[in-house]
Order: structure tokens, then sequence, then C-alpha cells
């Protein structure tokens, strides 16, 4: 509910740029673009981006992608203990991206980059009978990944556009806690950016 509130607040400031964009340099002359969506994948995030054009259809991409996640319980029955938890993720990334033209108002981007995520997860659960140490739980995930990206976009006029986009990704994966470390080489189909808007200038 956070992301989607986070979401919808970056929407109402970049919809206000719309009516200026007649008075912006023609598109085919744009070297900067600013994107924001709403991500779907194991958790709801939201993902910011800026891309620099380096040639006619070539783009370079710089991306960051956030979720956190803050949880109290306190309990009415006597034979639970109080908790609470948060947990903090961010995923960078740098790749190339090519934008192609189909048809009259639509667009066909593609690309590819690099990606690091980094997790933090913290647990406490107030068992007095428990030393404090051993009430608490942390876990650090370090996720090293390449990705893909293919979407379809509508322009909405010179220098807006909205659409949805595939991002498969694969990547090792290094979880650690205070008892273990261990490793894995996994591959994610379902990374999907929904209602992405994109501004170009």
């Amino acid at each position: 509910m956070k992301n989607c509130t986070l979401f919808l607040i970056c929407i109402s400031f970049l919809f206000p740029m719309k009516s200026f964009s007649n008075y912006i340099q023609d598109s085919t002359k744009t070297k900067h673009e600013f994107a924001v969506s709403y991500v779907k994948s194991t958790y709801k995030s939201v993902n910011f981006n800026y891309s620099r054009r380096i040639s006619k259809k070539l783009w370079l991409n710089f991306g960051l992608d956030y979720r956190g996640n803050y949880i109290s319980n306190r309990p009415i029955i006597n034979v639970t203990y109080p908790s609470k938890s948060y947990s903090s993720a961010s995923t960078f990334l740098v790749g190339l991206e090519h934008h192609k033209p189909i048809k009259s108002n639509f667009k066909f981007i593609s690309g590819i980059n690099l990606r690091l995520n980094t997790e933090l997860s913290y647990i406490r659960i107030y068992n007095p009978s428990l030393p404090i140490k051993m009430q608490i739980n942390t876990n650090v995930n370090l996720t090293y990944g390449l990705g893909a990206t293919f979407g379809l976009y509508y322009n909405i006029s010179e220098n807006f556009s909205i659409g949805n986009s595939l991002n498969p990704i694969i990547f090792y994966n290094r979880r650690s806690d205070d008892i273990s470390t261990a490793n894995s080489f996994l591959i994610s189909l379902t990374h999907v950016s929904f209602v992405c808007l994109r501004y170009q200038f």
C-alpha cells in the first residue's frame, strides 16, 4: 500500500509537465529521459530511471528500485511474545536501451543491464527467557544479476510515453545470517514494470 501511494505521488508530479511539452525542443533532439514505474515481482516496489541519449536510438540507462516493510506485533495472548521486523531492499542497475519507433505513436524499447541488489532484514522477538543476542536475527542478501528489458510504449505527446515492460533477470544470490552463508543461481521471468511513465527532454 505504501509503495502504491509513493507511485501515485510520483505520477502527480510528472503529469503537469505534459502541458509544457509543446514548448520543449523536438523529441528527435532530446538527450535526457526520466521514468517511474510500479514493479511487480516477488515484492511490489517503485522503480526510478534516468537515461541519456548516446546515439540516435541508443540510451545509457541508470536505475534504482526500492522497497521496504516494517511490522510491529503486540499479541494479546500470553503464550506468544511481542515482536518487530524490518526489511529494506534496493536494486541499482546500469545498462543500455534501444528505442525503436513502430507504427504511428508506438515504440518498442529493448535493452540489457547489470544489476546489484542489496537486502537487509531484522527480526526481534522479545522473549525474556533468552539473552538479547538470541532474540535478534539479522539477514543480509546480495544479488548480482544480468537483466533485460522488452517494453511497448505509446507516445502520449512529443515528450511523454506510457507502457509496460517485461524484465527477465538471471542472477547470482549470496545470503548470509548469524549462522551460515548460502549461494545460489536463479532465473526470474516475472519481473514486470506496470504503468511506466517516461518523460524526455
